[in-house]
């Protein structure tokens, strides 16, 4: 008895869901108008992600534009991410030693490093390395 009333429960919500439920019409895909303002839009976003950065490459914040009082004179490479810099700050000079995200005064130069024109060239490679070692042994 138990199992007829419940199909007979069922039965009556599966007719009245249907009957309740009218066919609706299918829903139209997006026109014209709608797709080009969708791209419309996606271009000025991304169009303003490239324009805020290239302002940020072009005047980057905390950045000063000029050497000012502060000059490398020489640096040399220690390793792939070591290097000592010669820094001339007004009439002094000092030896900084330089690594990732540390950097740390080594001496105070008592006279200055004569100039050469130019910092000294990075050695990189082997060969470069062994040419240099070369000549300066006079062979």
């Amino acid at each position: 008895m138990f199992r007829h009333l419940v199909s007979l429960l069922a039965g009556l919500l599966i007719a009245g869901s249907a009957a309740a439920a009218p066919e609706a019409p299918p829903a139209p895909g997006p026109g014209g108008a709608e797709l080009l303002s969708f791209v419309g839009s996606l271009l000025v976003v991304v169009g303003s992600i490239l324009a805020f950065g290239w302002l940020y490459g072009r005047f980057r914040p905390g950045m000063s534009q000029g050497g000012g009082e502060i000059r490398i004179v020489a640096t040399r490479p220690l390793g792939p991410k070591e290097r000592l810099l010669v820094v001339e700050l007004g009439e002094q000079q000092i030896l900084v030693g330089v690594s990732p995200g540390h950097m740390q005064t080594l001496h105070t130069l008592d006279a200055p490093l004569p100039e050469t024109g130019q910092a000294a060239p990075a050695v990189s490679g082997f060969a470069a390395r062994f040419r240099e070692i070369l000549k300066e042994s006079g062979r």
